[in-house]
């Protein structure tokens, strides 16, 4: 497994409340469990039932397939207010990104800065769900998908490739 909160649900659990600015006891209360329950799930102990796991979706703002997703990943920052009507213009494009703190989405083996040309899927009031490719970790010939959710407030700059670019 690679470093980061692929596939982890518990550390994905803790990225999400950190950057929302709860403390374990504060969700806990919202979501009327333990602080040892949120303990647990962070620490892949348990995991949340499905309708907690909704109530959760609902208080990040995602959807409760990313939440869950062993194929999304959460990159997350300090928030910042994001100019929206402009990044909702990229949706389908193929962009160039630079992030503010590259090691939010560096990845060991992986070429998302080197060639850093990601499609913009979705975007809403707090992530841009981008999707990539990647070399394999076992092959360089074979190539993977890669979906992820970044923090809008990570995003420093984008440019948007021209078709002849993409190819």
């Amino acid at each position: 497994m690679r470093k980061g909160t692929k596939g982890m649900l518990g550390e994905k659990l803790m990225t999400l409340r950190k950057k929302s600015g709860y403390s374990q006891q504060e969700l806990a209360d919202r979501l009327k469990v333990s602080r040892q329950t949120i303990s647990n799930w962070e620490l892949n102990q348990g995991a949340p039932s499905i309708d907690k796991a909704k109530e959760l979706a609902d208080i990040y703002k995602i959807s409760l397939d990313d939440l869950v997703g062993d194929e999304v990943e959460v990159v997350a920052r300090k928030k910042r207010e994001p100019d929206l009507h402009v990044l909702k213009k990229l949706v389908g494009k193929m962009v160039k990104l630079e992030c503010s703190d590259i090691d939010l989405v560096l990845e060991e083996g992986n070429d998302f800065f080197s060639i850093g040309k990601v499609k913009v899927l979705e975007v809403d009031g707090e992530w841009l769900r981008v999707e990539y490719q990647r070399t394999k970790e076992k092959s360089i010939f074979q190539k993977e998908k890669v979906v992820k959710l970044i923090e809008l407030s990570a995003v420093e700059a984008f440019e948007v490739l021209e078709e002849k670019e993409v190819l």
